[in-house]
Formats: C-alpha cells, sequence, structure tokens
C-alpha cells in the first residue's frame, strides 16, 4: 500500500474503502493524499520557524478540506436530468 494512501486512511478511517477506490481511479485525488504525505511529513520534521510550521499546518488543513470535498462528491449518486 502507498504511504499515501495509507496516511489518508489512517486520517478518514470511516472512509477507508472510498478512500481506497478513489486513489486507484482518480489520479487528481491521488496527487491530493501524495500532497497531503509531503505535507505531513514536513510537519513531522520540525519546521525551523513557528511561522513555517503554522503555514504547513494551513496547507495540511486545506489539503484535509479538499479530500474530504471530493470523496463527499463522489457519494452523492449523479444527478438524471430529463
Amino acid at each position: 500500500m502507498p504511504t499515501s494512501l495509507q496516511l489518508v486512511s489512517e486520517q478518514f478511517p470511516h472512509l477507508r474503502e472510498r478512500v481506497a477506490c478513489l486513489f486507484e481511479r482518480e489520479l487528481l485525488f491521488r496527487e491530493l493524499c501524495e500532497d497531503y504525505e509531503t505535507c505531513a511529513n514536513a510537519l513531522a520534521r520540525q519546521p525551523a520557524s513557528e511561522g513555517l510550521r503554522r503555514e504547513y499546518s494551513a496547507l495540511q488543513l486545506r489539503l484535509e478540506t479538499e479530500l474530504l470535498r471530493y470523496l463527499h462528491e463522489d457519494a452523492e449518486p449523479p444527478v438524471h436530468r430529463r
């Protein structure tokens, strides 16, 4: 299992199956997961300044929001038009 997939699955354990499915079929979602992993790794290395730590934290929150938006949109049934 790619580490980015594992990290996002651990972040959203209640959505684990949907995360895995989207990771396999959607390049954009996979890239978001990889960006999330990169950001989490940067935070784990303890950025040199408080300002940089805050920026990485804000980026991580934005990425989580984008991941959740993507997961939510995937869960919605398609709208049928007549």
